[in-house]
């Protein structure tokens, strides 16, 4: 994995240590760097974006938020398996939309209907669960889905986690896309 970010201070001043005691030598960000390996620090306003896998063990807290990635698809097409968020602009008229299988357990995706210009039916290739069909018609409809996989690993599909309509608060606005099963 490449670092991202790099400590730009020319030099740092030697502070004591435990026993009172300064050291002799001055530390330089180079060194810090050599040691930092690929960790970026929440306070570094320079710190560039990890742009490779990151695996975190436990639990992780982001309190500057999160950003994931998202792409543009407009008209047909397939949407990424490995980009979280794919934004469908129709305005060129009904589209057919794809989402292939996964091999990564736990994946997210989420797809939300950002333009009209007619439905928008998104065909999943592996499901987990009835529905692989999914007709967007309405800016804001959205569909939550994660790869799912059983106790051994092995991948049974994508699982719906929610749906939304993305209209006004009434007794139809949470049905979200029509979702069938072909």
């Amino acid at each position: 994995m490449a670092r991202t970010a790099k400590i730009t201070n020319a030099n740092v001043a030697p502070s004591k240590n435990k026993a009172g005691l300064v050291g002799n030598t001055p530390v330089r960000a180079q060194d810090f760097n050599d040691l930092a390996g690929d960790y970026v620090s929440l306070s570094d306003s320079n710190a560039q974006a990890i742009t490779s896998a990151v695996s975190v063990a436990g639990v992780a807290t982001a309190t500057g938020g999160l950003v994931v990635g998202t792409e543009a698809l407009t008209g047909a097409g397939a949407c990424s398996t490995t980009v979280p968020v794919t934004f469908v602009d129709t305005t060129g008229g009904v589209a057919a939309i794809t989402l292939a299988a996964s091999t990564v357990a736990g994946a997210m995706k989420t797809i939300i209907m950002v333009k009209d210009g007619g439905d928008a039916t998104l065909t999943i290739a592996s499901v987990a669960g009835a529905g692989n069909t999914y007709a967007f018609a309405n800016v804001g409809e959205s569909l939550h889905l994660i790869n799912a996989a059983d106790e051994d690993g092995t991948i049974i599909g994508w699982a719906e986690l929610s749906r939304g309509s993305g209209a006004a608060n009434t007794a139809t606005a949470f049905d979200g896309p029509v979702v069938t099963t072909v």
